[in-house]
């Protein structure tokens, strides 16, 4: 039973490969290279801003975008054919600009998210709230104990000298 869901699996993913390219991959030239090893970048640098979160996590393009050439070193190509004098590479180019504008909003729209965490809690909140939920607190807990050291001391100057002296207080 699960076997056959298996090789089910894996028939429907062979049949789909081919038919979901764009027109300008062929097999005779490297354009069918290039484009798989586009595809393979793009879900490792969708796997990198899906871990992630913060903005210095993204200060380094590479770790989030594809540049030409490390397409172009990972198939073992010259850059400049792959991006400017193969019969592909205005077709390239643009897919290239297209995957690159995915994955930028992608990686804009995951620190939109982090930047208002819609859950509560001090995992989720930022340094400076979490500053600033302090300081309020602080200032709170003296204005009660300024309230409750005016009552405690009429009781204390109430009591008798020798349960003073056995609470300690004198």
């Amino acid at each position: 039973m699960v076997m056959e869901y298996l090789i089910k699996r894996a028939a429907a993913g062979a049949d789909k490969g081919p038919e979901d390219r764009p027109d300008w991959v062929s097999d005779r030239n490297a354009s069918a290279a290039a484009w798989q090893c586009v595809q393979d970048m793009k879900r490792e640098k969708a796997l990198y801003i899906r871990r992630h979160r913060t903005p210095t996590d993204f200060l380094v393009k590479k770790n989030y975008l594809i540049k030409g050439s490390e397409v172009a070193a990972a198939i073992g190509m010259n850059r400049a054919t792959l991006m400017n004098t193969s019969s592909y590479s205005p077709h390239f180019r643009q897919y290239l600009d297209a995957t690159n504008a995915d994955l930028e909003e992608a990686k804009n729209a995951k620190l939109k998210r982090v930047e208002h965490p819609t859950a509560t809690g001090t995992r989720k909140s930022r340094k400076d709230d979490l500053v600033n939920l302090v300081k309020e607190l602080r200032m709170e807990n003296e204005k009660l104990r300024a309230l409750a050291a005016e009552p405690l001391g009429e009781i204390y100057e109430g009591l008798p000298l020798p349960i003073k002296k056995k609470l300690g207080i004198w």
